[in-house]
């Protein structure tokens, strides 16, 4: 006879219990365990299902949607069947909480918490932001088919130029909302009180197939509380805008990984153990976003993370492309607007030993709502830009009556403006032979010295300028910054055609600057990382590393610059270039291989001054030392050569991407290493940021100005008036001399007549003497030196004139 527990079990009749070992245990009820809380995201507009997996109890189970909380419930288009399945079609992105209860045939009951992501549909590129191409070698074969996505994508036009910006709205797609209320990741209790009283089971959330990684925005990885805490560490970053995606990237990568490096520490603190170097970090930062991406989002699961690991947890691959592809804003160059601008000062006073201070104009500056200019802050402003199409023809000015008032301000405040030549894409070389080439070369050359020798009074005279003495007829341009962005990578093999057309460009350029008869700059816009490769960024954005700030890290200490290990792909700049156009453009003496200057500091012994805007990624505080070491160690330069070229170099900065007190360490840096600072400006204006960012350049940059007075500050402002009441006030004085020399009557006239004339002598030499010391144009020239010998030589001849001049004999 076999064991009871062998025995076949009778049918259950309900009215007599069952032998008790064909009772089967109780298993509690629960969903399918798991370790994460979020279902597998929605499309928008497409069909979307996934059904939840209940175990233990009694079968058959019954779910529903709780909606006792109005702001949570499932996305519109979505619902919740009977049988546990999520079923239908979202219809606005965003991520929602949810309460599903879960019944048992015996009453056994529970609840959890659960989330969704509704995400954009993904596959095709957002239209109108294709991926930046770099310059490549020409095809070999004709091509024959173009995919469909690439006539979906819109062709650019010649004129658009790009920044990076992150804006609050794009912001808010990091962590969507679709209504108002709590949107974070599920904070129902583990546990909670089942129906029936029947006790609570602790169970994470079900999800029975781990989300697919494709093409698009990559807010899928991310976790409810992941896109709340990166909408936390984004936060700095907004309104802040990049001229290059290069800058932008190390901005996004330095801001991960500084935010990666504190959550370490600690972690790392509270359990008692060592935190990773600064040097650990910044090698690690460097890389941090290459390779595959992980088969599962690591957000969504509770397991540990690596240190090393961290900063692409925290903004996963996808989503830093995504990021970065978003944050591009492409502007037509030939629709412009004036900046806002006032005037406080002429900045007349800086001293030339000092560093400068460039500030960039873009033409799509928003007068009422972006930042105002103030002209004493800025020793030159570079209006940006004017691109150049493949026929070697620059985009012409077409200026507003807005605009011409600015420029006649920035001659007026003393400040000095430089007209951009830009170009970015460069396939269209690799198609033309090389006597076109050499012409397309010529022809930007020549347009670019006619557009700085066009007079302010082409665009339309006033009527000071009819007036001897108020008319200024001031150029437009007082020098041309050239930006050729976007360079090919020097390992193509169409990087030798790009170098030979560059070099023809600039020697060019130079060429048709040296026939002006007037001081001109020519300012070489460069990135970082085409110049210094350990300053490129090995995660794919062409230039700048992503490194952690050690400075931002309390506690740790390193070696300061680092010896960063550099990539193998050579520099598309070296310093031997720029020494080389340096040399050309200004024909310096030289002695023993190295310049020599007859006096004093060296300055150019031609009209062209050559500078370099060397756009600086972030972190500033190792990237401005990278710089620095690569000037002092680069065999290219010797001796003088080395210090004429660090002076002349002025790192690039946007206006809000340092906190206050890292700003006025870098300028100061700047100021002591470099030849000054550029400054690129925030779209719309931040008052605060405003006034820390002036008060920090005059503390720094302009601390050894001299103070402006208030009677020069008015001199300045009224320099063409004063000028013309100088020359009316000098011809009253010679018309009345006149008749005092050879008329009786006027000479009878007597004493009065005398004070008149001392008067009329005595109001224009103040009013001269006003002019020498506070007007720009007269001060920045060596007029008061020759005046000065002139006086002294009038004084002379008159004391010797009565001693040398023939006497009468007395009868």
């Amino acid at each position: 006879m076999l064991p009871a527990s062998s025995q076949a079990c009778p049918p259950i009749n309900p009215n007599t219990f069952p032998p008790l070992a064909c009772v089967r245990p109780s298993e509690p009820l629960a969903l399918e365990k798991t370790a994460v809380t979020s279902l597998p995201n929605a499309v928008v507009d497409q069909d979307y299902s996934y059904r939840f997996i209940a175990t233990g109890g009694e079968p058959p189970y019954t779910f529903e949607e709780i909606r006792e909380d109005p702001r949570r419930g499932l996305p519109a288009g979505l619902s919740l069947t009977a049988d546990g399945t999520v079923t239908g079609t979202a219809t606005q992105r965003g991520r929602k909480s949810f309460v599903v209860a879960l019944h048992d045939q015996t009453g056994q009951g529970l609840r959890q918490t659960f989330s969704i992501n509704v995400v954009a549909p993904r596959g095709l590129k957002p239209a109108g932001k294709a991926p930046d191409t770099p310059a490549g070698t020409s095809p070999a074969t004709t091509i024959q088919t173009v995919s469909i996505a690439a006539t979906q994508t819109p062709v650019r036009g010649p004129n658009l130029i790009d920044t990076w910006v992150l804006t609050q709205e794009l912001l808010k797609q990091v962590n969507p909302v679709i209504t108002e209320g709590d949107t974070t990741a599920s904070d129902a209790p583990a546990g909670t009180t089942a129906e029936g009283g029947a006790s609570a089971v602790d169970v994470p959330a079900a999800i029975n197939a781990a989300p697919v990684v494709t093409e698009g925005d990559g807010l899928d990885e991310l976790s409810a509380a992941g896109s709340a805490q990166l909408e936390i560490l984004l936060k700095p970053l907004v309104g802040v805008e990049y001229p290059t995606r290069a800058m932008f990237a190390a901005a996004l990568d330095a801001h991960v990984c500084t935010y990666a490096a504190a959550l370490t520490d600690r972690v790392a603190q509270t359990n008692r153990q060592a935190s990773p170097t600064a040097e650990q970090w910044r090698d690690r930062c460097a890389v941090a976003w290459q390779g595959p991406s992980p088969k599962a989002p690591v957000q969504l699961s509770e397991a540990p993370v690596k240190w090393q690991d961290l900063p692409s947890t925290l903004l996963p691959a996808r989503v830093r492309n995504w990021l970065i592809e978003q944050a591009r804003q492409s502007h037509d160059a030939a629709v412009s607007n004036a900046p806002g601008w006032q005037g406080t000062g002429c900045n007349c006073f800086t001293d030339a030993a000092d560093g400068q201070v460039y500030g960039f104009v873009p033409h799509w500056s928003d007068a009422e709502k972006g930042p105002k200019l103030d002209f004493s802050l800025y020793d030159r402003l570079v209006n940006y830009a004017q691109p150049f199409d493949d026929d070697g023809n620059i985009l012409q000015l077409q200026p507003g009556a807005a605009e011409i008032e600015f420029y006649r301000a920035v001659h007026r405040y003393g400040s000095k403006l430089d007209m951009t030549v830009y170009r970015r894409d460069w396939q269209f070389l690799q198609r033309l032979p090389e006597d076109q080439r050499r012409r397309i070369a010529g022809q930007v050359a020549l347009h670019t010295a006619q557009m700085l020798n066009t007079r302010l009074s082409d665009f339309g005279a006033r009527w000071q300028d009819r007036i001897p003495g108020l008319a200024s007829d001031t150029y437009l341009g007082d020098g041309v910054t050239l930006f050729l962005d976007q360079l090919p990578s020097p390992a193509d093999a169409g990087f030798a055609t790009f170098a030979s057309f560059r070099e023809r460009l600039i020697r060019s350029i130079i060429a048709e600057l040296h026939k002006q008869k007037r001081p001109i700059t020519l300012n070489l816009m460069i990135s970082a990382g085409d110049l210094v490769p350990a300053l490129r960024d090995a995660n794919g954005t062409g230039s700048s590393s992503a490194a952690v700030n050690p400075a931002n890290r309390a506690g740790t200490k390193s070696k300061e610059p680092s010896a960063a290990v550099a990539l193998p792909r050579p520099p598309g700049w070296t310093f031997g270039d720029l020494f080389d156009i340096l040399v050309f453009a200004e024909n310096p003496r030289f002695q023993d291989g190295r310049i020599t200057a007859a006096s004093g500091a060296y300055h150019s012994n031609t009209n062209v001054t050559v500078k370099y805007i060397v756009l600086l990624p972030e972190p500033t505080t190792r990237s401005k030392k990278v710089l620095r070491e690569a000037v002092e160690t680069t065999t290219d330069l010797v001796g003088t050569n080395r210090a004429i070229m660090v002076r002349r170099i002025l790192p690039l900065i946007s206006v809000g991407s340092a906190e206050p007190q890292q700003l006025a360490d870098d300028l100061a840096y700047f100021n002591d290493n470099f030849g000054g600072v550029a400054l690129w400006p925030q779209p719309l204006a931040n008052p605060l940021l405003l006034a820390q960012t002036e008060k920090t350049v005059r503390s720094t940059i302009l601390a050894n100005e001299a103070p402006v007075s208030q009677l020069c500050n008015v001199v300045c402002d009224w320099r063409w008036a004063l000028r013309g009441v100088f020359w009316l006030l000098i011809l009253v004085a010679a018309v009345s001399l006149v008749p005092y020399l050879f008329s009786c009557r006027v000479r009878a006239l007597g004493r009065p007549y005398q004070l008149y004339l001392l008067l009329a002598a005595i109001v224009p030499l103040v009013i001269g003497g006003l002019l020498l010391r506070c007007d720009p144009d007269l001060a920045s020239s060596e007029i008061a030196s020759r005046l000065l010998v002139g006086v002294l030589v009038v004084v002379i001849l008159s004391m010797l004139y009565p001693l040398l001049k023939p006497r009468a004999e007395r009868p």
